[in-house]
């Protein structure tokens, strides 16, 4: 491994070079990060700060409510794997994330029915807090979906573009019904959790089936870490009036392993921080066929053999270029078993869950 093909910091790319003449270096700054690093900062970009700041006041709110209020919404009432998850009851593998979170999504809401493919069902309805319960949630949370799915749209151009290609390159990759999922979580900090907790937020991962990850640090606590090319975590600071963007492995197979989806993970925060929040945005790929890799010109030949050193295991890769549906619906499953053995009991036999989770 050579200094060039690893990173030490991540990069802040400032999206108004675009406005100003300068899109030739963006597209520069923007091509070095996907291919050498998977993770980046932007600074100017679309979203409102008043939008952001009034997302997690509202986020705030919901997960100060009392317990059964929360329960409500919570995502074993559907098979979308969409709503509210308490503390502890998401595993990365294998082990207990220390987070609370709420799961929503944009597109369209399909009911169930034995005429739709099994991987449908990830389309089916499911409840935003009322509100009665907490008021402003829905509308505010549309609207922040309806605002990172415009930035996402115009990101997406930019990695083409950076890449050598045509700016709608991507479009393809979109369906119908397409699908776009996004989270509101609460990282509690170690000083609010069981000794037997651990201080895992949220495990080693990279996000799979996505093109991109938008994610917006909501406070300035700590945690979020990246895992470079040699194995160094490096610190994802929370910048204020910034998101950072993340590649995901639908990008990354698209692209033949130029450009990486580099895993990452959030710690605990430490004693006396208080919780962390954050509200991550991911960019999906169709699942309905095969993705397909594309052709990136360029010589780019230094970098097909490189070793990336990754605490994540890529589980279910082998399906991604023959049944992309298959391999996320075990991701889900095996990150929410209770729900996967409610609504995917043959799905979930398959990756060892042949009984009602314990939490």
């Amino acid at each position: 491994m050579t200094k060039s093909t690893d990173f030490s910091t991540i990069p802040i790319l400032d999206l108004n070079l675009a406005k100003t003449g300068k899109l030739d270096q963006l597209l520069d700054e923007l091509r070095h990060a996907l291919l050498y690093v998977g993770f980046f900062y932007v600074k100017n970009h679309s979203i409102p700060q008043s939008l952001l700041d009034r997302s997690k006041e509202l986020a705030d709110k919901f997960f100060d409510s009392p317990q059964e209020v929360k329960d409500k919404y919570d995502k074993i009432f559907s098979s979308s794997f969409l709503g509210y998850s308490r503390q502890g009851f998401e595993k990365t593998k294998g082990i207990k994330d220390n987070r609370e979170q709420f799961d929503f999504a944009d597109g369209n809401s399909i009911e169930p029915s034995p005429e739709n493919p099994e991987y449908f069902k990830l389309y089916a309805p499911f409840k935003y807090p009322s509100d009665e319960d907490v008021e402003g949630f829905e509308s505010t949370y549309k609207q922040l979906l309806s605002s990172y799915k415009k930035l996402s749209s115009e990101l997406v151009e930019l990695v083409a573009l950076s890449l050598g290609l045509p700016a709608d390159t991507f479009e393809k990759y979109f369906e119908e019904n397409h699908q776009n999922r996004a989270k509101v979580i609460k990282y509690p900090s170690v000083s609010e959790l069981d000794s037997n907790d651990g201080d895992q937020g949220v495990g080693p991962h990279k996000d799979i089936a996505f093109l991109l990850t938008l994610l917006y640090q909501a406070n300035d606590v700590p945690g979020l870490q990246v895992q470079n090319h040699s194995g160094k975590w490096i610190d994802a600071t929370p910048i204020p009036g910034t998101l950072i963007i993340n590649i995901g492995t639908g990008l990354e197979i698209l692209t033949n392993g130029l450009a990486v989806a580099t895993t990452h993970r959030v710690i605990s925060p430490p004693a006396g921080r208080g919780p962390r929040f954050s509200i991550p945005y991911f960019l999906s790929v169709r699942l309905d066929k095969p993705i397909g890799v594309l052709d990136i010109p360029g010589d780019y030949d230094h970098l097909k053999n490189r070793e990336v050193i990754s605490d994540n295991d890529d589980q279910f890769k082998y399906l991604f270029l023959n049944n992309l549906s298959k391999a996320w619906l075990f991701n889900r499953i095996k990150s929410h078993p209770d729900v996967g053995f409610k609504y995917y009991p043959e799905l979930a036999a398959e990756v060892g869950i042949t009984s009602e989770p314990e939490f």
